[in-house]
């Protein structure tokens, strides 16, 4: 009997905290952005600006919505430079840590851009009107 009983109060203690680990791993995940999680969305009308960071090789947000003639404008806050890039489009060319470079988009469409130095850097912007 004593056995039996000790036993239990471990297996209790066991499930908490197993319990209390799972808890704090969704919380912490979902928190983060990975290439699994839903893209971000910002919207801008015609004529208004949007802002996209780049940051720990990350676009953000990487998706993004706006409206024709709204500009679109990049900033670096990473020590290595990188780019907006559109195979057969624009081309912000190299942004320097510190720097920005905007695009004005005009033409409805759906536009994935990378970055030229760092391939696997993926954005969206779509142009709605």
């Amino acid at each position: 009997m004593l056995i039996r009983s000790a036993g239990l109060p471990i297996a209790v203690l066991a499930a908490v905290v197993i319990a209390g680990c799972g808890n704090s791993g969704s919380s912490s995940s979902s928190s983060e952005t990975t290439p699994a999680d839903a893209p971000a969305q910002t919207s801008a009308a015609a004529g208004k600006a949007t802002a996209v960071d780049i940051k720990d090789y990350l676009y953000a947000p990487d998706a993004i919505e706006v409206a024709p003639g709204a500009k679109v404008t990049w900033t670096n806050e990473d020590s290595s430079p990188h780019t907006a890039t559109v195979k057969g489009g624009f081309d912000t060319d190299s942004i320097a840590q510190g720097k920005s470079a905007s695009v004005t988009l005009t033409k409805p469409g759906t536009y994935a851009y990378y970055c030229a130095f760092h391939p696997y850097m993926h954005g969206t912007i779509v142009v709605k009107g």
